[in-house]
């Protein structure tokens, strides 16, 4: 479900939303209460609008804008009145990627691998242990919707070497058994052959990005599951394993660089 570009206050609601204003300010060093705050109208505009419209029994909140100081006690007040209950993921940055990896181990792995590509850095778990890679906006810098490619595609190259080096860096920390599932989410949408849609890595229609990532990070050795999915997809399956979220229809936002939204519908 697409929410980064829904009308908020006569704007898109990654452009009043989206992360890359929020860490301009923290680093002119604006206060995290101040930044929480800052967010939260649009935020609460953005959930009254997506609640009536999908009439959800509950919302679910994860991503790293989450973790802003003050962010709970700014969302209890700013939501008092949403017509159903608003949660926060426990550890709202990596609720995805644990998610991930409960998901692998349902279907019989016994070392998987999660990936969460973000538009601003990369989330990867395993049993146990967590990293973040940041995304140097200098020599990876954000395509727009709308703003030319390179000629020369160096932009998808270096989009796989990111990639590929934070999954070479996290294996090299680990000299655990090697992973024989991988999850794989990325922050666009993908068709039922892989096809990758817009994002700010500019990667849109680039039919060979998931295989090239596999290959060159050569993953996993043993020819075991890989799931490819939606990051928001991935919030959703972490919203589906939340304890405190109930209810058979969920309405989940992840909040990053843009907002990323899914429906929920259990059986």
């Amino acid at each position: 479900m697409e929410v980064w570009n829904l009308p908020v206050f006569g704007r898109e609601l990654w452009e009043v939303l989206g992360s890359p204003w929020v860490e301009d300010d923290r680093r002119a060093g604006v206060p995290g209460a101040t930044l929480s705050a800052r967010v939260m109208l649009p935020l609460a505009e953005a959930l009254f609008l997506l609640v009536k419209r999908h009439a959800p029994d509950a919302a679910y909140l994860s991503g790293g804008l989450a973790e802003l100081d003050g962010f709970p006690a700014a969302l209890r007040e700013a939501t008092a009145s949403l017509r159903c209950p608003v949660h926060i993921a426990l550890s709202p940055r990596f609720a995805p990627v644990r998610a991930g990896l409960r998901m692998l181990e349902a279907r019989g792995a016994r070392s998987p691998l999660c990936v969460d590509v973000g538009q601003t850095s990369i989330k990867i778990a395993r049993s146990g242990a967590t990293r973040v890679f940041e995304r140097n906006l200098s020599t990876l810098p954000p395509l727009f919707i709308g703003q030319p490619r390179p000629a020369d595609g160096h932009h998808i190259r270096d989009t796989v070497a990111f990639i590929e080096g934070a999954l070479r860096t996290v294996l090299a920390e680990d000299a655990r058994v090697p992973p024989d599932a991988l999850c794989l989410a990325l922050p666009c949408p993908l068709d039922e052959d892989l096809m990758p849609g817009g994002c700010t890595y500019g990667f849109e229609g680039t039919a060979s990005l998931v295989p090239d990532i596999l290959a060159q990070a050569g993953l996993p050795d043993t020819g075991g599951p890989v799931l490819v999915l939606n990051d928001a997809e991935l919030a959703a399956e972490s919203a589906r394993r939340a304890p405190q979220v109930k209810g058979r229809r969920v309405l989940c936002l992840s909040l990053g660089f843009g907002p990323g939204g899914a429906l929920l519908d259990r059986a």
